[in-house]
């Protein structure tokens, strides 16, 4: 290894620790040991990392270390401008960034020939680049801003624009599965690729032979279910040992010195090649002592280095990881994405990574206690099990990166519960145009009296409310939970619901056969339909289908069940952990338990048992018999105080109990006066939550103001709570378009944060669940998810809110 990449790995590994180690050092005075003991843990695995970069003991370290190195130059050489190898790149070294793949997904745009405006490019590389990057970053390339790129790729199948169309053509439509005419075009292009193989020396001929022959194996590899392919491989497997195969690990031609000779390039693509086709290219491919292995060939000509070209770096790259899946048992090519479980490896690795990156955020608050820092630590922990577990049970690569999404997300959405600061600052209390809001707590009684006259001076149209718990509010990821299909229900290859497009139907089934889905995201196509975009649980499939509680209902209960029936023919198991492990005992069908709580374990809920047992929350196996009622107000209250400038209240709950905090004064409970209260809802909500009467004093803006109409629909359960339309003013965001909705209904609202960092906690006992879970408030406008919270989000005249709680 060269003297400065040596020197830039071990000041990137000396420096990663340094800042571990000092915070560690920070936090031990407040860190449990058992969380310390398990960064520790974590580090111990980095330092051996870095301890294999420059050891030439084991070929195998070299290679992981290659592949590093070959990542962080793709990054520095490209840095905005990653394209579709890149991508690819990134994505099975686990490396990729939401930002990268948005910078691959612009140049596979403006670069591909087809999708940019023209027509196929030289040889179809260009599209072959564009599918494997498009499926790696996790792009349908069947609908490109409204462009069928596989459509042209069949279309040039048919007939190939020349030789080397007919390998890249394959390659692309073999990444995944993408209908009948894809599937038609694959095979028939596997028939022409065989007939082009030299029955005599077992070789495909062109003008390189080595790098012909490597790109055939490599698109066979990628279709051994087709006639014929296996034994083709096999013939051209022996047929490079014998013909191309060179003592020093390379591959050259000796009949063709001029295109023949050996070269790096040609090395990469053939060691790629071989180790698609199952070939453990860490052993020489001759048993003569003489003869290196072909990746410690690659190895040794530094491929990866600084200052290599970037296709070069890329290539081999791609090679290395190709070598270490098919070492680590992988079968075929990394880039049949839907075949094989290509993406695992790596992506265990990163969410264990993730996990670790997060335990030190946790560590290093200064402002939590050791008691919540062990809480978020444990959740992380149990996120990380739930996820590495669906991880190791997926069978495609596709699959595996969904997974590793979506548990990177919830880890990251772990939060911790802050303490009370020491000195707290008074908030402005806010005068929102004669709306009705509620107001921060005061946070002493000299703060409380100012508060009066900072309300009058305040410019601000956007109440503030202060947070108890730290981190940003979940969004995107959010959406994601398992729900089970109601009725019958079809799967579209993309969101434009066409009948090219199905890809399945699943049949209406009884409760215990209910197909279950992972709930990926929510929008609304072109044809106007709420859509989901989904994956099915069982057979790892991806795609869209309409959304709504006719078809789809939630999987686990999460309210609360008090006692349950099991309704599984094979019954249930009781388990001593929260992971349902350490089996305690079977419960047969029909068997009725009693239930503590419902316990939140990642997406998929569990029951804890009176007797301290955990069983399965999944509505499947068991079924309630009964569900805790609540106590509710059926009229809101009348506030008899108000200060200046603003009229303050608590508004209604519909379920749960109610506990009112304030952090000075306390508020006379006769007389109604709620200044400097937050009211907020402790137990989940019924299942079925009754509407309180609505106020005597409907919100209206002022009269002297310009004023927009918008409608607004907040959904609970598979139900409407409530539906209407409100007139605020003007420049107003979401969150007051909400806040005055929840007045006029009467409905309790509670949020927290300001502007960009306002997050609705709770509507009618409808509340976000503990930091960690998917438990919350999703918003949408005109159909569309904004990029930002309520309180950021400009409305315009007509626009139309919908609220919808996601548990």
């Amino acid at each position: 290894m060269k003297r400065k990449q040596f020197l830039y790995w071990f000041s990137i590994v000396l420096g990663i620790f340094l800042i571990f180690f000092s915070g560690g050092n920070s936090s031990r005075a407040d860190a449990a040991s058992d969380f310390s003991s398990a960064i520790s843990t974590g580090l111990t695995e980095i330092a051996q990392q870095g301890s294999q970069i420059d050891s030439g003991a084991d070929t195998a370290s070299d290679v992981d270390s290659a592949i590093s190195a070959g990542l962080a130059e793709i990054i520095a050489q490209k840095g905005s401008k990653i394209d579709a190898w890149d991508a690819t790149c990134l994505v099975f070294g686990d490396r990729i960034t939401d930002l990268q793949a948005q910078y691959a997904y612009k140049s596979i745009l403006n670069n591909n020939d087809f999708l940019s405006g023209g027509s196929q490019g030289l040889n179809g590389i260009s599209d072959v680049s564009a599918v494997n990057g498009l499926v790696a970053i996790g792009k349908d390339p069947t609908n490109v801003n409204g462009k069928n790129l596989v459509a042209n790729i069949v279309k040039d199948a048919n007939n190939p624009a020349s030789d080397y169309s007919i390998v890249n053509d394959l390659e692309a439509l073999s990444t995944g599965s993408y209908g009948q005419a894809s599937e038609t075009a694959r095979t028939s292009l596997t028939k022409k690729l065989i007939g082009m193989q030299d029955q005599k020396t077992g070789l495909w001929n062109g003008f390189d032979k080595v790098d012909y022959t490597a790109r055939a194996i490599l698109a066979l590899s990628m279709n051994t279910n087709q006639p014929g392919a296996a034994d083709a491989l096999n013939t051209a497997v022996k047929a490079v040992s014998n013909h191309f195969y060179q003592e020093n690990g390379g591959f050259a031609d000796s009949s063709n010195t001029m295109y023949g000779a050996e070269n790096v390039y040609n090395d990469v693509t053939m060691t790629n090649a071989l180790a698609s086709a199952g070939v453990n290219v860490y052993v020489p491919l001759k048993e003569k002592t003489d003869y290196i292995a072909p990746v410690q060939r690659v190895l040794d000509q530094h491929p990866v280095s600084a200052g290599n070209r970037a296709m070069l770096i890329q290539q081999a790259t791609l090679a290395f990881e190709q070598a270490r899946f098919t070492r680590n048992g992988g079968k075929g090519s990394i880039f049949a994405f839907n075949q094989t479980d290509a993406a695992k490896y790596g992506e265990i690795v990163s969410i264990k990574a993730a996990a670790i990156t997060k335990k030190w955020s946790i560590i290093n608050d200064p402002q939590a206690t050791a008691a919540a820092k062990s809480d978020a630590l444990n959740l992380v922990d149990q996120i990380l099990a739930t996820y590495v577990s669906k991880l190791s049970a997926d069978s495609t690569s596709s699959a595996a990166i969904a997974d590793r999404a979506a548990g990177v997300t919830a880890i990251n959405h772990v939060t911790v519960s802050h303490a009370a600061p020491a000195t707290p600052v008074t908030p402005p209390t806010v005068t929102n145009n004669n709306v009705t809001v509620v107001n921060n707590p005061a946070s002493s009684s000299s703060a409380s009296s100012s508060s009066a006259a900072t309300s009058t001076s305040s410019s601000s149209s956007v109440p503030i409310s202060t947070p108890t718990v730290s981190g940003k509010p979940v969004k995107k990821a959010s959406h994601r939970s398992i729900v089970y299909a109601l009725t019958t229900v079809k799967l579209y290859r993309s969101s434009n619901f066409t009948k090219s497009n199905l890809t399945k139907t699943y049949k209406k089934r009884a409760r215990i056969n209910r197909p279950m889905f992972l709930v990926i995201s929510q929008q609304t196509n072109k044809q106007g339909h709420a859509i989901y975009r989904v994956k099915d649980m069982n057979l790892g499939k991806t795609g869209y289908t309409l959304s709504g509680s006719k078809y789809f209902a939630h999987a686990y209960y999460s309210a609360k069940v008090t006692r349950i029936k099991v309704i599984y023919p094979k019954g249930i198991n009781e388990y001593g952990k929260v992971n349902l492990t350490s089996k305690k005992r079977h419960v047969k069908k029909n068997a009725s338990l009693s239930v503590r709580k419902v316990v939140n374990y990642g997406l998929s809920n569990r029951m804890q048992l009176t007797n301290g047992r955990y069983i399965t929350a999944n509505k499947k196996f068991i079924l309630a018999t009964k569900i805790k009622k609540s106590s509710q107000n059926t009229r809101p209250s009348t506030p008899t105080a108000t200060t200046t400038g603003t009229s303050t209240s608590t508004p209604p709950t519909n379920s749960g109990s109610t506990a009112t905090t304030t952090t000075s004064s306390k508020p006379t409970a006769t007389t109604g006066t709620t200044t400097g209260t937050t009211t907020t809802t402790n137990n989940s909500p019924s299942t079925t939550p009754t509407l309180p009467v609505a106020p005597t004093n409907p919100v209206t803006p002022s009269n002297d103001a310009k004023t927009i109409t918008t409608t607004i629909s907040i959904h609970a359960d598979g139900a409407t709570i409530a539906s209407g339309s409100i007139k605020v003013n003007s420049g107003a965001s979401a969150l007051d378009a909400l806040q005055a909705f929840a007045q006029q209904q009467g409905l309790a609202l509670t949020y927290k944060g300001s502007g960009a960092t306002a997050y609705v906690t709770g509507i009618n006992g409808y509340n976000a669940g503990p930091a960690g879970t998917m438990t919350g408030w999703l918003y949408s406008v005109n159909g569309t998810e904004p990029g930002s919270s309520m309180g950021a989000y400009t409305l315009k005249d007509g626009d139309s809110i919908s609220m919808t709680y996601n548990k």
